[in-house]
Protein backbone atom coordinates (compact mmCIF):
# COMPACT_ATOMS: atom_id res chain seq x y z
CA UNK A 1 0.00 0.00 0.00
CA UNK A 2 1.44 3.35 -1.02
CA UNK A 3 1.49 5.99 1.71
CA UNK A 4 2.26 9.69 2.00
CA UNK A 5 3.11 9.73 5.69
CA UNK A 6 5.91 12.19 6.30
CA UNK A 7 5.23 14.07 3.07
CA UNK A 8 4.18 17.15 5.06
CA UNK A 9 5.28 18.51 8.41
CA UNK A 10 4.04 16.48 11.38
CA UNK A 11 0.72 17.50 12.97
CA UNK A 12 -0.45 19.89 10.28
CA UNK A 13 -4.24 19.99 10.32
CA UNK A 14 -7.06 20.04 7.78
CA UNK A 15 -10.82 19.96 8.32
CA UNK A 16 -13.80 18.71 6.34
CA UNK A 17 -17.20 20.05 7.38
CA UNK A 18 -20.46 18.63 6.01
CA UNK A 19 -23.29 21.17 5.69
CA UNK A 20 -27.00 20.81 5.05
CA UNK A 21 -28.51 22.53 2.01
CA UNK A 22 -31.92 23.82 3.12
CA UNK A 23 -34.89 25.29 1.22
CA UNK A 24 -35.41 28.90 2.41
CA UNK A 25 -39.21 28.64 2.29
CA UNK A 26 -39.86 25.25 3.91
CA UNK A 27 -36.57 24.58 5.79
CA UNK A 28 -36.60 21.12 4.17
CA UNK A 29 -33.40 19.62 2.81
CA UNK A 30 -32.97 20.50 -0.87
CA UNK A 31 -30.85 18.61 -3.48
CA UNK A 32 -28.89 21.53 -4.94
CA UNK A 33 -25.31 20.28 -4.61
CA UNK A 34 -24.64 20.22 -8.37
CA UNK A 35 -25.84 23.81 -8.79
CA UNK A 36 -23.60 24.96 -5.93
CA UNK A 37 -20.53 23.13 -7.24
CA UNK A 38 -21.08 24.54 -10.73
CA UNK A 39 -20.80 28.08 -9.36
CA UNK A 40 -17.78 27.46 -7.11
CA UNK A 41 -15.20 28.94 -9.48
CA UNK A 42 -17.30 32.04 -10.17
CA UNK A 43 -17.52 32.57 -6.40
CA UNK A 44 -13.71 32.62 -6.17
CA UNK A 45 -13.44 29.48 -4.05
CA UNK A 46 -10.36 27.33 -4.57
CA UNK A 47 -10.51 24.10 -6.54
CA UNK A 48 -11.04 21.23 -4.15
CA UNK A 49 -12.48 23.44 -1.43
CA UNK A 50 -16.03 22.17 -2.01
CA UNK A 51 -17.21 18.64 -2.72
CA UNK A 52 -20.31 16.50 -2.85
CA UNK A 53 -21.16 13.64 -0.53
CA UNK A 54 -23.61 10.75 -0.67
CA UNK A 55 -26.73 12.92 -0.35
CA UNK A 56 -27.44 15.68 -2.89
CA UNK A 57 -28.47 17.91 0.01
CA UNK A 58 -24.98 17.76 1.55
CA UNK A 59 -22.11 20.14 0.81
CA UNK A 60 -18.62 19.38 2.08
CA UNK A 61 -16.25 22.26 2.80
CA UNK A 62 -12.56 21.34 2.85
CA UNK A 63 -10.25 23.72 4.65
CA UNK A 64 -6.68 24.47 3.62
CA UNK A 65 -4.02 22.46 5.45
CA UNK A 66 -2.41 24.58 8.15
CA UNK A 67 0.41 24.18 10.65
CA UNK A 68 -1.61 25.49 13.56
CA UNK A 69 -5.25 25.28 14.56
CA UNK A 70 -5.06 28.99 15.38
CA UNK A 71 -4.63 29.69 11.64
CA UNK A 72 -7.64 27.51 10.85
CA UNK A 73 -9.69 29.20 13.55
CA UNK A 74 -9.16 32.53 11.80
CA UNK A 75 -9.91 31.17 8.34
CA UNK A 76 -12.93 28.94 8.99
CA UNK A 77 -15.47 31.73 9.63
CA UNK A 78 -14.37 33.55 6.48
CA UNK A 79 -14.68 30.35 4.43
CA UNK A 80 -18.12 29.67 5.87
CA UNK A 81 -19.32 33.19 5.06
CA UNK A 82 -18.15 32.83 1.46
CA UNK A 83 -19.80 29.43 1.12
CA UNK A 84 -23.00 30.73 2.69
CA UNK A 85 -23.12 33.56 0.14
CA UNK A 86 -22.60 31.09 -2.70
CA UNK A 87 -25.32 28.76 -1.41
CA UNK A 88 -27.78 31.63 -1.02
CA UNK A 89 -27.14 32.76 -4.60
CA UNK A 90 -28.05 29.22 -5.65
CA UNK A 91 -31.42 29.42 -3.90
CA UNK A 92 -30.66 27.53 -0.69
CA UNK A 93 -29.56 28.15 2.88
CA UNK A 94 -26.68 26.62 4.82
CA UNK A 95 -27.14 24.79 8.13
CA UNK A 96 -24.65 22.87 10.28
CA UNK A 97 -25.75 20.07 12.60
CA UNK A 98 -25.39 16.29 12.67
CA UNK A 99 -28.92 15.67 11.40
CA UNK A 100 -31.74 17.70 9.89
CA UNK A 101 -34.54 18.23 12.43
CA UNK A 102 -37.37 16.82 10.32
CA UNK A 103 -36.61 15.96 6.65
CA UNK A 104 -37.05 12.32 5.65
CA UNK A 105 -33.60 10.86 5.04
CA UNK A 106 -34.80 8.15 2.66
CA UNK A 107 -36.45 10.75 0.42
CA UNK A 108 -33.15 12.49 -0.32
CA UNK A 109 -31.55 12.11 -3.74
CA UNK A 110 -28.25 10.28 -4.04
CA UNK A 111 -25.44 12.30 -5.65
CA UNK A 112 -24.72 11.40 -9.28
CA UNK A 113 -21.04 10.42 -8.79
CA UNK A 114 -20.20 6.82 -9.63
CA UNK A 115 -18.75 6.20 -6.16
CA UNK A 116 -22.05 7.03 -4.47
CA UNK A 117 -24.15 4.94 -6.83
CA UNK A 118 -21.84 2.05 -5.99
CA UNK A 119 -22.34 2.74 -2.27
CA UNK A 120 -26.12 2.73 -2.75
CA UNK A 121 -25.98 -0.48 -4.77
CA UNK A 122 -23.85 -2.16 -2.11
CA UNK A 123 -25.77 -0.96 0.94
CA UNK A 124 -29.35 -0.50 -0.27
CA UNK A 125 -31.67 1.08 2.31
CA UNK A 126 -28.74 1.59 4.67
CA UNK A 127 -27.23 4.09 2.25
CA UNK A 128 -30.49 5.98 1.92
CA UNK A 129 -30.56 6.52 5.69
CA UNK A 130 -27.28 8.44 5.59
CA UNK A 131 -28.58 12.03 5.37
CA UNK A 132 -26.23 12.89 8.22
CA UNK A 133 -23.51 15.50 8.58
CA UNK A 134 -20.16 15.09 10.28
CA UNK A 135 -16.93 16.86 11.05
CA UNK A 136 -13.74 15.15 9.88
CA UNK A 137 -10.37 16.25 11.25
CA UNK A 138 -7.11 15.25 9.54
CA UNK A 139 -3.77 15.43 11.34
CA UNK A 140 -0.52 14.61 9.49
CA UNK A 141 1.81 12.02 11.00
CA UNK A 142 5.44 11.22 10.18
CA UNK A 143 5.21 7.46 9.55
CA UNK A 144 3.04 4.34 9.54
CA UNK A 145 3.64 3.31 13.13
CA UNK A 146 2.80 6.78 14.42
CA UNK A 147 -0.43 6.51 12.43
CA UNK A 148 -1.39 3.35 14.34
CA UNK A 149 -0.46 4.93 17.67
CA UNK A 150 -2.53 7.99 16.82
CA UNK A 151 -5.56 5.91 15.80
CA UNK A 152 -5.42 4.12 19.15
CA UNK A 153 -5.01 7.37 21.11
CA UNK A 154 -7.91 9.04 19.31
CA UNK A 155 -10.11 5.94 19.61
CA UNK A 156 -9.88 6.01 23.39
CA UNK A 157 -11.24 9.57 23.37
CA UNK A 158 -13.97 9.08 20.75
CA UNK A 159 -16.61 9.09 23.52
CA UNK A 160 -15.45 12.48 24.76
CA UNK A 161 -15.38 13.88 21.21
CA UNK A 162 -18.99 12.70 20.83
CA UNK A 163 -20.02 14.19 24.17
CA UNK A 164 -18.51 17.58 23.28
CA UNK A 165 -19.75 17.67 19.68
CA UNK A 166 -23.25 16.20 20.20
CA UNK A 167 -25.48 18.17 17.82
CA UNK A 168 -28.13 15.81 16.45
CA UNK A 169 -30.99 15.13 18.87
CA UNK A 170 -33.77 15.13 16.25
CA UNK A 171 -34.65 12.67 13.49
CA UNK A 172 -37.67 12.92 11.18
CA UNK A 173 -39.33 15.52 13.39
CA UNK A 174 -38.98 13.64 16.69
CA UNK A 175 -36.67 14.02 19.65
CA UNK A 176 -34.70 10.76 19.72
CA UNK A 177 -33.64 11.33 23.36
CA UNK A 178 -30.10 10.82 22.08
CA UNK A 179 -27.57 13.63 22.11
CA UNK A 180 -26.14 12.37 18.82
CA UNK A 181 -28.62 10.41 16.74
CA UNK A 182 -26.12 10.69 13.88
CA UNK A 183 -23.75 8.27 15.66
CA UNK A 184 -26.34 5.49 15.76
CA UNK A 185 -27.55 6.14 12.21
CA UNK A 186 -24.01 5.95 10.88
CA UNK A 187 -23.52 2.65 12.73
CA UNK A 188 -25.84 1.09 10.13
CA UNK A 189 -22.94 1.35 7.67
CA UNK A 190 -20.48 -1.57 7.49
CA UNK A 191 -16.97 -0.97 8.83
CA UNK A 192 -18.15 1.95 10.95
CA UNK A 193 -17.89 2.58 14.70
CA UNK A 194 -14.70 2.19 16.68
CA UNK A 195 -11.81 0.81 14.61
CA UNK A 196 -10.29 -2.61 15.30
CA UNK A 197 -7.32 -2.65 17.69
CA UNK A 198 -4.45 -2.74 15.22
CA UNK A 199 -1.12 -3.61 16.85
CA UNK A 200 0.99 -2.48 13.88
CA UNK A 201 0.82 -1.00 10.42
CA UNK A 202 1.13 -4.51 8.99
CA UNK A 203 -2.07 -5.49 10.84
CA UNK A 204 -3.99 -2.64 9.20
CA UNK A 205 -2.48 -3.24 5.78
CA UNK A 206 -3.20 -6.97 5.95
CA UNK A 207 -6.81 -6.37 6.98
CA UNK A 208 -7.45 -4.00 4.07
CA UNK A 209 -5.70 -6.24 1.56
CA UNK A 210 -7.79 -9.22 2.68
CA UNK A 211 -11.03 -7.30 2.12
CA UNK A 212 -9.88 -5.98 -1.27
CA UNK A 213 -8.78 -9.45 -2.38
CA UNK A 214 -12.19 -10.84 -1.36
CA UNK A 215 -13.96 -8.17 -3.40
CA UNK A 216 -15.62 -6.73 -0.30
CA UNK A 217 -14.23 -3.23 -0.78
CA UNK A 218 -12.33 -1.42 -3.55
CA UNK A 219 -9.85 0.28 -1.19
CA UNK A 220 -9.25 1.45 2.38
CA UNK A 221 -11.52 4.50 2.02
CA UNK A 222 -14.47 2.11 2.37
CA UNK A 223 -13.46 1.63 6.01
CA UNK A 224 -15.57 4.32 7.66
CA UNK A 225 -14.51 3.95 11.28
CA UNK A 226 -14.67 6.74 13.84
CA UNK A 227 -10.88 7.03 13.41
CA UNK A 228 -8.84 5.68 10.52
CA UNK A 229 -5.41 5.98 8.95
CA UNK A 230 -5.57 7.83 5.62
CA UNK A 231 -2.35 6.75 3.85
CA UNK A 232 -3.27 8.57 0.63
CA UNK A 233 -3.16 11.89 2.48
CA UNK A 234 -0.50 10.98 5.04
CA UNK A 235 -2.89 11.65 7.93
CA UNK A 236 -5.02 10.08 10.59
CA UNK A 237 -8.66 11.06 10.26
CA UNK A 238 -11.11 11.57 13.13
CA UNK A 239 -14.68 11.09 11.85
CA UNK A 240 -16.71 10.78 15.07
CA UNK A 241 -17.90 14.38 15.75
CA UNK A 242 -21.19 15.85 14.59
CA UNK A 243 -20.98 18.91 12.34
CA UNK A 244 -20.75 22.03 14.48
CA UNK A 245 -23.06 25.03 14.09
CA UNK A 246 -20.35 27.34 15.50
CA UNK A 247 -16.98 27.41 13.68
CA UNK A 248 -15.17 28.16 16.96
CA UNK A 249 -16.28 24.77 18.27
CA UNK A 250 -14.91 23.09 15.16
CA UNK A 251 -11.53 24.68 15.89
CA UNK A 252 -11.60 23.56 19.53
CA UNK A 253 -12.29 19.95 18.56
CA UNK A 254 -9.45 20.15 16.02
CA UNK A 255 -7.08 21.39 18.74
CA UNK A 256 -8.06 18.46 20.94
CA UNK A 257 -7.37 16.02 18.09
CA UNK A 258 -4.03 17.63 17.23
CA UNK A 259 -2.85 17.41 20.84
CA UNK A 260 -3.81 13.73 21.03
CA UNK A 261 -2.00 12.87 17.80
CA UNK A 262 1.13 14.80 18.78
CA UNK A 263 1.33 12.93 22.11
CA UNK A 264 0.09 9.57 20.79
CA UNK A 265 3.07 7.59 22.11
CA UNK A 266 2.14 8.65 25.65
CA UNK A 267 -1.30 6.99 25.52
CA UNK A 268 -1.63 3.26 25.97
CA UNK A 269 -4.47 1.29 24.35
CA UNK A 270 -7.41 0.53 26.65
CA UNK A 271 -10.18 -2.06 26.88
CA UNK A 272 -12.29 -1.62 23.73
CA UNK A 273 -15.42 -2.86 25.50
CA UNK A 274 -15.17 -0.04 28.05
CA UNK A 275 -14.50 2.49 25.28
CA UNK A 276 -17.63 1.20 23.51
CA UNK A 277 -19.65 1.59 26.72
CA UNK A 278 -18.34 5.15 27.13
CA UNK A 279 -19.29 5.85 23.52
CA UNK A 280 -22.88 4.73 24.11
CA UNK A 281 -23.19 6.89 27.24
CA UNK A 282 -21.86 9.93 25.37
CA UNK A 283 -24.18 9.26 22.43
CA UNK A 284 -27.16 9.09 24.75
CA UNK A 285 -26.35 11.75 27.35
CA UNK A 286 -23.76 14.08 25.78
CA UNK A 287 -21.87 16.06 28.40
CA UNK A 288 -24.20 14.71 31.09
CA UNK A 289 -22.75 11.23 30.55
CA UNK A 290 -20.74 9.43 33.19
CA UNK A 291 -17.68 7.82 31.59
CA UNK A 292 -15.30 5.13 32.79
CA UNK A 293 -12.05 6.81 33.83
CA UNK A 294 -9.19 4.54 32.76
CA UNK A 295 -6.71 6.28 35.07
CA UNK A 296 -8.72 5.60 38.25
CA UNK A 297 -10.98 2.69 37.36
CA UNK A 298 -13.98 4.70 38.51
CA UNK A 299 -16.47 6.87 36.66
CA UNK A 300 -16.30 10.58 35.99
CA UNK A 301 -18.57 13.06 34.27
CA UNK A 302 -17.85 13.94 30.65
CA UNK A 303 -17.54 17.56 31.75
CA UNK A 304 -14.88 16.73 34.33
CA UNK A 305 -13.06 14.52 31.82
CA UNK A 306 -12.93 17.43 29.37
CA UNK A 307 -11.65 19.82 32.03
CA UNK A 308 -8.94 17.34 33.03
CA UNK A 309 -7.77 16.86 29.44
CA UNK A 310 -7.57 20.59 28.77
CA UNK A 311 -5.34 20.85 31.83
CA UNK A 312 -3.25 17.82 30.84
CA UNK A 313 -2.69 19.14 27.31
CA UNK A 314 -1.80 22.69 28.33
CA UNK A 315 1.91 22.24 27.63
CA UNK A 316 1.33 20.37 24.34
CA UNK A 317 -1.16 22.97 23.16
CA UNK A 318 1.35 25.74 23.84
CA UNK A 319 3.97 23.89 21.78
CA UNK A 320 1.47 23.38 18.94
CA UNK A 321 0.14 26.94 19.04
CA UNK A 322 -3.44 25.93 19.83
CA UNK A 323 -3.82 26.76 23.52
CA UNK A 324 -6.66 29.25 23.07
CA UNK A 325 -8.55 26.89 20.77
CA UNK A 326 -8.10 23.94 23.15
CA UNK A 327 -9.41 26.01 26.04
CA UNK A 328 -12.47 26.69 23.91
CA UNK A 329 -13.56 23.20 24.97
CA UNK A 330 -14.26 24.71 28.38
CA UNK A 331 -16.77 27.06 26.74
CA UNK A 332 -18.61 24.00 25.39
CA UNK A 333 -18.50 22.42 28.85
CA UNK A 334 -20.01 25.51 30.45
CA UNK A 335 -22.31 26.59 27.61
CA UNK A 336 -23.69 23.17 26.69
CA UNK A 337 -23.77 21.17 23.49
CA UNK A 338 -25.51 21.90 20.24
CA UNK A 339 -28.04 19.21 21.13
CA UNK A 340 -28.97 21.14 24.27
CA UNK A 341 -29.36 24.36 22.27
CA UNK A 342 -31.59 22.67 19.69
CA UNK A 343 -33.81 21.24 22.43
CA UNK A 344 -34.11 24.65 24.06
CA UNK A 345 -35.41 26.10 20.78
CA UNK A 346 -37.79 23.18 20.27
CA UNK A 347 -39.10 23.53 23.81
CA UNK A 348 -40.62 26.95 23.11
CA UNK A 349 -43.22 25.83 20.53
CA UNK A 350 -42.47 22.14 19.84
CA UNK A 351 -41.90 22.89 16.16
CA UNK A 352 -38.97 21.19 14.39
CA UNK A 353 -39.17 23.95 11.75
CA UNK A 354 -38.10 26.39 14.47
CA UNK A 355 -35.01 24.27 15.07
CA UNK A 356 -34.13 24.27 11.36
CA UNK A 357 -34.53 28.04 11.20
CA UNK A 358 -32.35 28.43 14.27
CA UNK A 359 -29.59 26.30 12.71
CA UNK A 360 -29.65 28.38 9.51
CA UNK A 361 -29.48 31.62 11.51
CA UNK A 362 -26.57 30.44 13.67
CA UNK A 363 -24.46 28.73 11.00
CA UNK A 364 -21.51 30.78 9.70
Amino acid sequence: MKTKFGASAPYTVGIEEEFQLVDPATWELTPLIERVLAKREAAGLAAGSLASELSSSCLELRSPVRGTVAELARELPVLRWRVRDLVERCGARLAAAGTHPFSDATAQQITGAERYHRVEEEMGWTARMQAIYGLHIHVAVPDEEHAIQAVNALSKQVPLFIALSANSPFWCGSDTRLSSARVKIFNLVPRSGLPPRFRSWEDFEGYVEALVSAGSIPDYTWCWWDVRPHPGLGTVELRAPDAQTDAARTASLAAFAQCLVATANEHRPEDPLLIEENKWRATRHGLDARLHDFSTGRSTTARDAARALVKAFRSASQDLGCQAELEGLLEIVEGGTGAESQRAVFGKRSLPEDVAGYLVAKTA
